[in-house]
């Protein structure tokens, strides 16, 4: 199987304010947005996107940061049949692929069969509003037998009579097609916000995973990014530590990262503290950073001050441009207040940094 149709259309009404600004493919889920969990999980695979919804900010999106063989087509029509023609014309004759809804985030352990039959998806987690029993497509209810928005299609040709419009497992009852069960056990869907809210928390960069046991966190790079970062945070906590600095979390291992959980807030959320208990927080942070600031310093090196906030910021920068509504303008209100644009005054940021005299670099805290 070398095709993947992801129906992304529809309003995603039943997210909320989550879709107010972008379609619910985009939606976040752990960090990424949902179908970039398709993307990761088959990343050799030529996938057909359907889009209506705030379609260009979709294809904005996925030109950015997609990194899979990928075509965007429009729906022509409403309801989960809507574009199913024009997807299907992408792909070639007796070719078997897979339809799927995009707010469905499949196990990590889901594979397609080798096979040639064709399958429905079938939920055991969560509720579907139609069924599929002894063959046939029900609508009723169920979370033993719940029609989960997956189907794998031997060809293209059983769409041929797809309508432009519609349901599309409503379609599929009436035209009496036989599936085989695929069970679906630990796929999630997050087309309403109640389950979008059943979520963790809990946030983290998309290049690495965050576990928590009990009062140890363990971080773990997921992608190149993130080994090579993670090899930077280790070298920053075995340096510190030669030079006897402890104001750090307890380290317990360092393949993977493990470290104290550091159960702190941020200075704003002592809201009910006095002015007293807030400054001494302050001044002790503080401290601790000349302290850290001062334990060693090297010779200055321009091209690393070029690549630090240069090129790689604009390189970042860059990419998201095309996303932003006012990114060419001179100016941008953040807060109600004027701030110069810095696409808009790269030369001058660029000349200010260049002129910029310093002795020497000091160990710092973090990124810069």
């Amino acid at each position: 199987m070398n095709y993947i149709v992801v129906q992304a259309g529809g309003k995603g009404t039943r997210l909320e304010h989550l879709t107010k600004n972008k379609p619910k493919a985009l939606v976040p889920v752990n960090n990424l947005p949902m179908i970039f969990h398709l993307f990761n999980k088959f990343p050799d695979k030529k996938f057909i996107i359907i889009g209506d919804y705030l379609k260009d900010v979709l294809k904005k999106y996925l030109n950015a940061f997609a990194k899979v063989d990928y075509q965007v087509v429009d729906a022509t029509g409403t309801g989960t049949c809507g574009g199913l023609k024009s997807a299907c014309d992408l792909i070639p004759d007796n070719e078997r692929f897979m339809l799927i809804w995009s707010d469905l985030i499949l196990s990590t352990d889901f594979c397609v069969p080798n096979d040639e039959d064709n399958y429905v998806g079938i939920s055991n987690t969560f509720p579907c509003r139609w069924s599929y029993k002894d063959n046939e497509f029900i609508e009723e209810k169920s979370y033993e037998n719940g029609v989960a928005g997956l189907f794998v299609f031997n060809n293209k040709a059983m769409l041929n009579d797809v309508p432009d419009s519609g349901e599309f497992v409503r379609w599929l009852s009436e035209s009496k097609y036989i599936f085989k069960r695929l069970e679906l056990s630990g796929t999630c869907e997050f087309g309403t916000l109640e389950e979008y809210n059943k979520l963790a928390v809990d946030k983290c960069r998309p290049f690495n995973k965050i576990t928590i046991e009990n009062d140890i966190l363990i971080k773990e790079p997921l992608d190149n990014q993130g080994i090579e970062l993670a090899k930077n945070e280790i070298n920053w906590y075995q340096k510190v530590k030669e030079f006897g600095f402890n104001d750090i979390p307890n380290i317990y291992s360092y393949e993977p990262l493990k470290m104290e959980l550091i159960k702190g807030k941020n200075i704003y959320e002592y809201q009910d503290d006095s002015i007293n208990v807030k400054s001494e927080i302050l001044i002790n942070i503080i401290e601790t950073l000349k302290r850290l600031h001062s334990l060693t310093a090297t010779e200055v090196d321009k091209e690393s001050v070029a690549e630090t906030y240069i090129t790689k910021t604009f390189d970042r920068l860059k990419k998201i441009e095309d996303l932003v509504p006012f990114a060419k303008d001179e100016f941008i209100t953040i807060n109600n207040k004027k701030c110069r644009n810095v696409f808009y005054y790269k030369d001058l940021l660029i000349d200010k940094l260049n002129n910029i005299k310093v002795d020497n670099f000091n160990l710092i805290h973090g990124d810069c």
